[in-house]
């Protein structure tokens, strides 16, 4: 089991500090305090900062699969997704329709030197897949298993043993930390997109 923590620093101005504990200032994090205050004051409870650190400082819950709307539709270790036919001849080649030329199969440096292949981003495996039959929900390819604390300031992403590369090697920790640092370097979309990762 091999474990790989990207962390997030977040800047002054996206974070708002109350006592020792930063609260992010986004919509979905504004209106679940809204209606976290809502029901509270229904139920006359407060939560107490005790219980927030202990939140905040539990043991990290390992997850198949993250949904951005509700439960997961597949449970943990399921052999495939319900559009997959499992049955369907394999091999074969296939051909795709593109305009223009391309002479770059390399996603890191996309949009930045060269034109990228029709159908590239297909060649290699990520981290997480995304459920076609879901919305924004992504299970497990490379990793087994994905963890973040309640606070969204990381996400720890767990190996999977089997995963390996094209020529039989695993894939390793490095091997990952290297990828996504290729990506920030390279792309200027992913590098801004991820800049307020500062360790991998």
């Amino acid at each position: 089991m091999v474990e790989l923590k990207l962390t997030l620093s977040l800047s002054s101005t996206q974070r708002l500090v109350c006592g020792r504990f930063p609260l992010p200032l986004t919509r979905r994090s504004i209106l679940r305090t809204g209606t976290f205050a809502a029901v509270s004051s229904l139920c006359g409870q407060v939560p107490r900062a005790a219980t927030l650190a202990r939140a905040q400082n539990s043991e990290p819950q390992w997850r198949h699969g993250l949904s951005l709307f509700g439960d997961l539709k597949y449970p943990p270790g399921f052999g495939y997704f319900d559009y997959v036919n499992p049955q369907a001849p394999k091999g074969g080649g296939i051909r795709f329709v593109a305009l223009g030329t391309f002479d770059n199969f390399n996603q890191a440096i996309a949009g930045v030197r060269g034109l990228l292949a029709a159908a590239a981003r297909t060649i290699c495996d990520t981290l997480l897949v995304p459920s076609l039959d879901e919305a924004s929900t992504h299970y497990g390819l490379i990793a087994e298993a994905v963890s973040h604390p309640p606070s969204f300031a990381s996400t720890s992403f767990r190996l999977r043993a089997a995963a390996r590369h094209h020529d039989g090697n695993p894939i390793t920790v490095d091997d990952v930390i290297y990828s996504f640092e290729a990506y920030r370097k390279y792309n200027r979309f992913i590098g801004a997109f991820y800049h307020h990762v500062f360790k991998g």
